[in-house]
């Protein structure tokens, strides 16, 4: 049975204070239109929490900042958002006790846990796997055994580069057949739209669809072809689940909060991440909702329709920490109930009109169509 809000302590309080009083006061803080006062007298009663994302601040994070402006907020938190340099400094973060939560791929986590650090994935965001190998529509590829003859990029420490044996023995390429190149992370996409490579590793919900900006392109996901995992999502530690217990639940909710406004309406979620970070102006709308929206996309599956938003299904934590012991050779990898948790998850839920929203305004960016 999942724990609920037991202990009564400062943060409780404080978010009582804030969200009790008229129903039209709630009303705006739900909408984010909260009136001056509360964030002026209330600001210096809120908890300060860091917490860090696993790369730049990308359309995927959207949620993040609705949860910071709002749904955090009104819990009785005030929580800054850091820029991360890969999931594996999050994962670090975490562990080192830098930073008390983080948005980072659930495989880096379990490698990190296999290394000694204290991490535990507590909410899912994607229910799907975004590692994909990404190609130019005009070399031809049309699926990934034409990739054999062709000159493929991939970044030395990225997950999809350590997974592509596995991607190749699952769709029947030999890899011999194929001229690959490790180049630096900010090389891939260039590479491609300049024709020194035909295809490289990315992520579908960041640098997948900056590419896709550029030149049309076809996309080759992981998940598609049996190496499915857990991938983005919350983590945290044991001891903040033990200690902590009512501020891990309130990080999950608020979490999850703003990933629901995000699946239903990206575009009011990509304005608080704009209005956090001014400096996104400069950045193309589009891009922004393309990578909210392949993010929605991946979002979306029969675990969380089911349970709710954050759950991790049994079936995906196994495969998660096989497929990281198999083809990242960790070694001493925890047990999976060390690893995972749903003990958080679950409280935000969609109902079946919402989620058949989501699914509506998420259609047009599956890969399979792209």
């Amino acid at each position: 049975m999942k724990k609920r809000y037991t202990r009564t302590n400062k943060t409780d309080v404080t978010r009582r204070a804030i969200v009790k009083g008229s129903t039209g006061l709630g009303i705006m803080l739900a909408a984010g239109t909260a009136p001056a006062f509360i964030s002026e007298v209330g600001a210096s009663k809120l908890r300060q929490i860091k917490f860090m994302l696993p790369w730049l601040f990308v359309g995927g994070h959207t949620f993040e900042f609705a949860a910071q402006a709002v749904y955090w907020k009104k819990r009785g938190l005030d929580v800054a958002i850091q820029r991360g340099y890969g999931s594996g400094a999050a994962v670090k973060a975490v562990g080192s006790k830098t930073v008390n939560f983080a948005e980072a791929s659930h495989n880096v986590a379990v490698i990190g846990a296999s290394k000694g650090l204290d991490v535990v994935a507590i909410g899912a965001k994607l229910q799907k796997s975004p590692m994909a190998i990404s190609c130019r529509k005009d070399s031809g590829i049309r699926e990934p055994k034409d990739i054999m003859g062709k000159t493929l990029v991939q970044a030395a420490a990225s997950g999809d580069t350590k997974m592509f044996p596995g991607f190749a023995r699952a769709t029947g390429i030999d890899a011999s057949k194929i001229k690959r190149n490790l180049v630096h992370p900010s090389k891939l996409i260039s590479s491609v739209v300049n024709k020194q490579a035909d295809c490289t590793g990315t992520y579908y919900v960041s640098n997948a669809a900056t590419l896709a900006s550029k030149t049309p392109s076809v996309h080759f996901m992981y998940a598609d072809y049996g190496l499915q995992t857990l991938d983005l999502g919350l983590i945290s530690r044991s001891d903040m689940i033990k200690n902590e217990t009512n501020l891990v639940q309130m990080i999950v909710d608020g979490a999850m909060e703003g990933l629901k406004l995000q699946l239903l309406n990206p575009s009011k979620s990509l304005d608080y991440m704009i209005a956090a970070r001014p400096e996104l102006k400069t950045k193309p709308r589009d891009l922004l909702l393309t990578h909210a929206g392949n993010t929605n996309f991946l979002s979306i599956g029969p675990s969380v329709e089911k349970h709710g938003l954050g759950w991790m299904a049994k079936e995906d934590q196994k495969r998660t920490r096989d497929v990281v012991i198999k083809y990242m050779k960790a070694t001493n990898v925890p047990p999976i109930n060390k690893l995972f948790t749903n003990q958080f998850a679950g409280n935000i839920k969609l109902t079946k009109a919402e989620w058949a929203k989501a699914k509506a305004q998420s259609a047009k960016y599956n890969p399979k169509g792209a």
